[in-house]
């Protein structure tokens, strides 16, 4: 009898290891979601160059920002300013980059961020947040302007990086000697 009762309760070995499976596996995942998130930390690139503005050496910009381009991300309603940061080799590839700023329709301040390859050239519009509002892109044998949208994310995501790693020495002794010329 007692060897009756004992094989009735086998069934429930498999769903009791089930179970503290199941929970050691869903305790493994919440301390990866843990130890990721510091990695995946947000910065907020437009706070951080807004907050410096004042103490940046921008240069006049009249042309730096192609018209068709103000059209698409619907800015440059104030005067153009720049700053180029130094090139850079990516792959074997030289990478341009600058920041304007100039004003929207509003004429709040707004950060348009340009990425120059030999290959092709884009512009970001950043939003208050430091996010992607708009892209515009263009081919360098194309002279048209494509509205990208968020198609152009990936690209601002990878430089994203560059731009923090740039605006975050703006407040050091050695980056106000070096201010870079356009």
């Amino acid at each position: 009898m007692r060897t009756k009762r004992f094989h009735g309760l086998l069934w429930l070995a498999p769903l009791a290891i089930m179970i503290v499976a199941g929970r050691s596996l869903t305790n493994v995942h919440a301390q990866a979601a843990k130890s990721a998130a510091p990695a995946a930390q947000q910065f907020n690139i437009t706070k951080e160059i807004l907050d410096k503005k004042d103490t940046l050496n921008w240069k006049p910009a009249a042309n730096g920002i192609p018209a068709d381009v103000c059209t698409i991300l619907q800015v440059c309603s104030g005067a153009n300013k720049v700053i180029a940061i130094p090139v850079a080799t990516e792959g074997s590839q030289k990478v341009a980059r600058g920041v304007f700023l100039t004003q929207d329709q509003k004429h709040a301040d707004a950060l348009v961020l340009e990425r120059q390859t030999p290959a092709d050239t884009y512009f970001f519009l950043l939003t208050p947040q430091g996010t992607l509002a708009k892209a515009a892109y263009a081919q360098v044998s194309s002279r048209s302007w494509l509205p990208m949208g968020t198609l152009a994310e990936p690209t601002f995501d990878k430089d994203k990086a560059i731009w923090h790693g740039w605006a975050s020495k703006l407040g050091t002794p050695a980056a106000a000697e070096k201010k870079p010329d356009s």
